[in-house]
């Protein structure tokens, strides 16, 4: 993508914070044009970088980025490192801000949004809309889009290729849904939402009954309620309640190829690493982190604040939030370090229990 060319001193007086140089010297920066962020290892003089972790010190000794997000608490130390290391001081600005990997995710929209390509409102002709559905007059729609009976689009929400909406389909204003998405009957999508590619919205949970070694379909009734600034990763499914609804809660963040099973409960502000499966009717509180590839049984509680760690399996409720890993058990992350060390050391022991009662008199 190519950015807009910005001026260091604009950015400084949007976001905040103060420019300082590493060597001491005085600075006339507010002039300096600025095209883009790149890694220190990586970018030129023109652009942004950040270092958000101060192991990686070093870098900015050969760096020929031009302007580098520092947090101010370690700026001190920083310059007494780098500046006992070379003549001649640090080549980069600093710009020195609370938290440089914040600034960075929120400079990064701020570019994005005045850069990337907007198509124009309104509905390609190649689209196809139920002559019921109602899209806002600066909502887009793209080419090969199926927008079903009664469906409500919202204001500068954009809807791009290949997109499904169903009938009585809702979304909300500014929600992006990118291609080849498939949002089914009913379901509701709030405002300021991503949706990306090849996700499906509302598909039928896994509910069957069994008779005489028989599967009999239960019809899913409910619905996937998406609350407002949600992201959806690509090829994830979150599945239709049975009864009642699935429900996303607000700011749930979801990774890629993630399987939400019908009637699950997410709070606010959780999220979730790619591959996580969740089982039908469990409710996971807000604020809550799965790691990639974990696995959480149905019908369980997960409360507030709860962190499982990657490819973990859950099978049973969490009473107490914390960190948790493991498998066989799932244990609070201190014990499950303290059991990985104990099973690193059973060959050894064995050995010398081995040779205890070889040599027992």
């Amino acid at each position: 993508m190519n950015f807009v060319e910005t001026k260091l001193g604009d950015l400084v007086a949007i976001f905040g914070g103060r420019l300082a140089s590493f060597d001491g010297g005085a600075l006339s920066a507010s002039d300096v044009l600025l095209c883009g962020i790149q890694p220190l290892e990586k970018g030129g003089s023109n652009h942004l970088g950040f270092l958000a972790n101060p192991k990686f010190r070093d870098l900015l000794l050969a760096t020929e980025i031009g302007v580098v997000l520092v947090r101010e608490s370690q700026f001190d130390s920083l310059c007494q490192h780098l500046n006992g290391k070379q003549n001649g001081g640090v080549k980069p600005i600093a710009w020195l801000v609370s938290d440089p990997y914040l600034y960075y995710a929120k400079i990064q929209q701020w570019w994005v949004a005045r850069s990337e390509f907007k198509p124009a409102p309104g509905v390609h002709p190649r689209a196809v809309l139920d002559p019921t559905a109602c899209v806002a007059a600066t909502a887009s729609i793209a080419a090969n889009c199926v927008i079903g009976a009664h469906a409500k689009i919202g204001e500068g929400s954009r809807i791009e290729a290949g997109v499904v909406l169903g009938n009585h389909v809702e979304v909300g204003s500014f929600t992006r849904i990118h291609p080849n998405v498939t949002v089914y009957d009913e379901c509701v999508i709030g405002s300021h939402c991503i949706i990306h590619a090849g996700a499906v919205i509302g598909a039928d949970g896994f509910g069957f009954a069994n008779e005489k070694d028989t599967w009999v379909k239960i019809p899913q009734v409910g619905r996937v309620l998406i609350a407002d600034q949600v992201e959806i990763g690509a090829n994830t499914t979150i599945d239709r309640g049975a009864l009642d609804d699935t429900l996303i809660g607000f700011g749930v963040k979801l990774d890629n190829q993630i399987q939400i099973a019908h009637n699950v409960e997410i709070g606010e502000h959780s999220a979730m690493a790619g591959c996580v499966g969740i089982a039908g009717s469990t409710s996971i509180g807000a604020r809550c982190t799965v790691g990639g590839a974990a696995m959480v049984f149905g019908h369980l509680n997960i409360p507030d604040g709860t962190h499982v760690s990657g490819a973990s399996v859950v099978m049973s409720s969490i009473k107490e939030p914390g960190a948790y890993t493991g498998i066989f058990p799932l244990q609070e992350h201190k014990d499950w370090e303290k059991t990985a060390v104990t099973l690193k050391q059973l060959l050894k022991l064995r050995g010398e229990v081995r040779e205890l009662k070889n040599n027992k008199p």
